[in-house]
């Protein structure tokens, strides 16, 4: 269980979080909506550990965090298997591992490619093949179908979504409701600056 009481968190004279608080499970897929700019994203950083909280220390209990931010952030000199091998031990069954997840997602054949050399839809299947590799007690998911097709999106969901069967809690940040309702088991609907919990359903 991962909870979170009462924490704020300021910008200059900007209130993004206050007196805000949070309860998730070890496990499953929780889905945050809110409108851009509420708050959400900070609260993301603030629960994977890249932001603090003010006047309160938060400490996420998850001992590995993998998370696909809003922006690819690749490596722009290193290859398409490269980029996933950063994030892993050297060695021939990690190296299959990488493979698998670049087939998973489809770009497999694109494994020799420099991230420059990819259509933006591949560069971010390549972001998520990579957090999938990587793994982790905790994976967070920003926007991670951002520039996706409907039919490329289906053909990788049940590969990411099929793995909340592990131990493990999957956040999924999005836009989009159906999609939230669709794959994951609790959404939860903020609003903001400061960010507030205004819906909190369970779908499964």
């Amino acid at each position: 269980m991962m909870k979170c009481d009462n924490f704020n968190k300021c910008f200059g004279d900007k209130v993004v979080l206050k007196d805000f608080s949070l309860e998730l499970p070890s496990r499953g897929v929780v889905a945050f909506m809110a409108p851009s700019g509420s708050g959400k994203t900070t609260l993301t950083r603030i629960i994977c550990g890249l932001e603090a909280a003010d006047g309160n220390c938060f400490a996420c209990p998850k001992k590995q965090i993998s998370v696909v931010f809003q922006e690819d952030r690749l490596l722009p000199g290193v290859t398409v298997l490269g980029n996933v091998m950063a994030v892993l031990e050297k060695g021939e069954e990690n190296e299959k591992l990488a493979l698998s997840w670049l087939d998973k997602m489809g770009i497999k054949s694109s494994a020799h490619l420099l991230p420059g050399q990819l259509s933006g839809g591949m560069r971010r299947r390549l972001s998520i093949a990579r957090a999938m590799a990587y793994g982790g007690d905790l994976m967070i998911l920003d926007e991670p179908f951002a520039g996706l097709d409907d039919l490329t999106r289906k053909s990788i969901y049940p590969h990411i979504f099929d793995d909340k069967k592990n131990d493990r809690l999957i956040i999924m940040v999005t836009h989009d409701r159906h999609e939230a309702e669709a794959l994951a088991d609790r959404l939860i609907v903020m609003d903001g600056p400061p960010l507030t919990v205004v819906e909190d359903v369970l779908l499964k």
